[in-house]
């Protein structure tokens, strides 16, 4: 018996569809359209919450580092306190604000140590002679960073009450606090730092030499000079260890500035040099700033 096959009529070659490939306008329709959308619906989201987000008030800051139930709330309470200080001081001075600060930064000697840290930033960028009490009395802290945070505020606040207890600090055995010192009473300027300051200039550690010849130099004593031209040795401040090629040309800036300021004349064909011949355009800005100064 014969079995008949059955089979799917072919079309005609005429008949057939051509497959064509994906244009860019139908790969923009199925996935560049669709991200754009996903993106306006998060730029939207993201717009209502910051429209609806409200920063602390640093009264409000302030009471969570008292306050505070855990440890690290209250230290990044103390960081963020220290961050927004500065646009709101004007304010906060004719407050009691720095009163309850100073109390807080007293009774937190037990706390992480970077609560004090952050509080004592805090008190330096309001720059209120109130707070320097407390700054001298936390020199005598026992985490050297809250001495070194400490310094900075006093040096900020400018108060040369402050005085002779940041000199103390040239006698310290850790370099960075001798350093930090020098570098405070330089930004005081009070003539009574002038004698431990010449006496740092025979320190052990460069960086204090360097920076109690700055500091000298700030109050019209011209002790260091001698120190400070070596750093217009560009041959010189290139060999030295542990310090990145922008601090190596921040050295250099800073004695140019410091030669300039005392008008001090064997530095003079030095600075020119610089100003004609160092790699560093920001040195040569600095040099021939100070050579009006001649």
């Amino acid at each position: 018996m014969e079995t008949k096959s059955t089979s799917v009529p072919v079309p005609p070659v005429d008949d057939l569809i051509e497959v064509k490939k994906p244009t860019s306008l139908l790969i923009a329709q199925f996935f560049l359209f669709p991200l754009i959308i996903i993106a306006i619906c998060i730029g939207i989201f993201l717009l209502f919450g910051y429209l609806t987000w409200e920063q602390k008030t640093a009264q409000e800051y302030l009471n969570d580092v008292r306050t505070g139930s855990e440890l690290c709330c209250r230290w990044q309470s103390a960081y963020e306190l220290s961050n927004i200080i500065a646009s709101q001081k004007e304010k906060l001075r004719s407050t009691d604000f720095v009163n309850e600060l100073v109390k807080v930064y007293q009774t937190s000697r037990v706390e992480d140590p970077r609560v004090r840290r952050y509080l004592a930033l805090t008190m330096g960028h309001l720059g209120d002679p109130r707070a320097v009490p407390a700054l001298v009395e936390g020199l005598n802290d026992t985490d050297i960073d809250n001495q070194i945070y400490n310094m900075w505020a006093l040096g900020s606040i400018g108060d040369s009450a402050a005085v002779p207890d940041i000199a103390r600090k040239l006698e310290a055995q850790d370099p960075a606090l001798r350093r930090t010192a020098a570098y405070v009473l330089g930004a005081l300027k009070d003539p009574r730092a002038i004698r431990d300051l010449k006496i740092a200039l025979n320190d052990s550690s460069e960086d204090v030499r360097w920076n109690a010849a700055i500091a000298l130099a700030q109050l019209n004593d011209d002790s260091g000079s001698d120190l400070l031209i070596k750093l217009l040795d560009r041959s010189y401040v290139d060999r030295l260890d542990g310090m990145s090629a922008d601090q190596k040309s921040q050295l250099v800036i800073n004695a140019v500035k410091c030669l300039g300021l005392l008008k001090f004349q064997p530095a003079k064909d030095k600075i020119l040099t610089l100003s004609q011949n160092d790699p560093d355009l920001a040195v040569r800005d600095a040099s021939l700033e100070a050579l009006k100064k001649f």
